[in-house]
């Protein structure tokens, strides 16, 4: 009975997000393509204990073909004290266009003359 319950989970769950697009950190550089009304839903690591988190910049600016929609951080499940977690931001395609996701993990204080512990990188094209 618990597995067809887990089984039925997932396929709702899947259901409920099957016009979402899933993107991480593997996906770096990757080219999407999302029809408009579509979401891309970005999930990286991030541990907010360490003063650290994601910032993101959509280039070109102002073009409106993107909109961050949600952001959402998922803890892990543990007991163990600044252990991270994940963060899950999510796109819509707005309106036909081409925009560059530039991802930035750093501490929001800090000098942009620090380089940033880590960057992502995503081409979305919106048809």
């Amino acid at each position: 009975m618990k597995k067809i319950f887990t089984v039925l989970l997932l396929t709702m769950l899947v259901a409920c997000h099957a016009d979402s697009v899933y993107l991480s950190e593997q996906d770096n550089e990757r080219d999407i393509t999302l029809s408009i009304g579509q979401t891309a839903i970005i999930a990286l690591a991030e541990n907010q204990t360490t003063g650290y988190n994601w910032i993101f910049e959509i280039k070109p600016e102002n073009q409106n073909v993107i909109s961050n929609i949600k952001e959402k951080y998922i803890h892990q499940k543990t007991k163990l004290v600044g252990s991270g977690g994940i963060k899950e931001f999510s796109f819509k395609a707005e309106r036909a266009g081409k925009v560059e996701i530039y991802g930035f993990y750093r501490r929001p204080w800090e000098s942009h003359d620090i380089a940033p512990a880590q960057t992502v990188h995503y081409t979305i094209f919106a048809e």
